[in-house]
C-alpha cells in the first residue's frame, strides 16, 4: 500500500515538474524569435522526465509539447507581447511535440541502457 502512495506522490511531483518545465520553455519561446533554446529545453526536460519515469514517457512528452501553444495563449491573454508569433498561427507551435517526444524517449532509452 505504501508503494502506491509513494508512486502517486511522485506522479504529482513529476506532473508539476513537466508543467513547470513546459511553461518555462514556453516563456522562453514567447520572448525569443529563434526556437533553438526552446527545442533544447524541451529535449532536456523530456530526457530527465523520461529517464525518471520511463513507463509514463508519453505523458511527459504531451505535457511538455502542449505547454508551448498554451503558454502563447496564456501570456497573450495576460496582455504580454510576443517577440515573434509562430507562423501561420499559434497552433503551428504544436510542432513542439516533436522535440518533446525525442527528448523523452531518449531519456527512456538511456534508462533502459543503464539498467541492463
Amino acid at each position: 500500500m505504501t508503494s502506491i502512495r509513494n508512486s502517486q506522490a511522485f506522479d504529482v511531483l513529476y506532473v508539476g515538474l513537466a508543467f513547470s518545465g513546459g511553461l518555462y520553455a514556453g516563456w522562453i519561446d514567447f520572448n525569443n524569435s529563434e526556437v533553438q533554446s526552446t527545442v533544447l529545453l524541451l529535449v532536456l526536460f523530456g530526457a530527465v522526465l523520461g529517464f525518471a519515469q520511463p513507463r509514463r514517457a508519453w505523458r511527459w512528452a504531451i505535457i511538455l509539447g502542449l505547454c508551448i501553444p498554451l503558454s502563447f495563449l496564456f501570456f497573450s491573454a495576460l496582455g504580454y507581447k510576443s517577440a515573434d508569433l509562430p507562423q501561420p498561427g499559434v497552433y503551428a507551435s504544436l510542432i513542439a511535440l516533436i522535440p518533446a517526444f525525442i527528448g523523452t524517449y531518449g531519456g527512456v532509452l538511456l534508462s533502459k541502457a543503464l539498467t541492463k
